[in-house]
């Protein structure tokens, strides 16, 4: 470290208890980064580094309306709610920034599982058929034609649904 006189050291000090950085404090007074901060760790080591980057573009207010509007069902999936905050902050805003986000608050997205739509009626018609064909024989079930309908796509796929839940649990938020 070069040797400052006590005036210069006296002058850093303050600007670092008033909160300057170190980058700012170098322009100011023509030092090097590296002397204002090996100073600091010397002679202020209780003081907290700044942690850098961007600020956030979204509140903690915001964060916690994205996570109301997932699990009132109004918003599935990060681009939806990218939209919705959009709205609100009146800034462009990423749906990955949501994500990041969504993430720190412990939630967690996951495939949605698709899953049969049998309502109260298919079911008490399936019963029905069971009922209906219980006594039938070996033969009668062999003239039967059975067929199944099934979706095959050729290229690519249908793709996939994402959904948030809190990371831990087992079901998904709203679902």
């Amino acid at each position: 470290m070069r040797s400052l006189s006590s005036t210069q050291k006296n002058n850093i000090l303050t600007m670092l208890d008033s909160g300057h950085t170190a980058h700012a404090i170098a322009s100011t007074t023509g030092l090097n980064v590296s002397t204002i901060s090996r100073l600091r760790a010397k002679e202020r080591s209780d003081l907290q580094k700044s942690t850098g980057g961007h600020p956030s573009k979204l509140s903690p207010t915001n964060v916690h309306h994205a996570i109301h509007l997932i699990s009132t069902r109004r918003a599935e999936n990060a681009v939806q709610v990218t939209k919705a905050l959009i709205n609100i902050i009146n800034q462009p805003l990423h749906p990955n920034t949501v994500c990041q986000h969504l993430k720190k608050t412990g939630m967690k997205a996951v495939v949605k599982q698709k899953r049969p739509i049998l309502s109260a009626r298919h079911r008490k018609a399936q019963l029905d058929l069971a009922y209906a064909h219980k006594d039938w024989t070996l033969e009668d079930w062999k003239k039967v034609v059975w067929s199944d309908e099934t979706k095959i796509n050729r290229l690519g796929s249908d793709g996939h649904k994402w959904v948030w839940k809190k990371a831990g649990r087992g079901s998904v938020i709203g679902w």
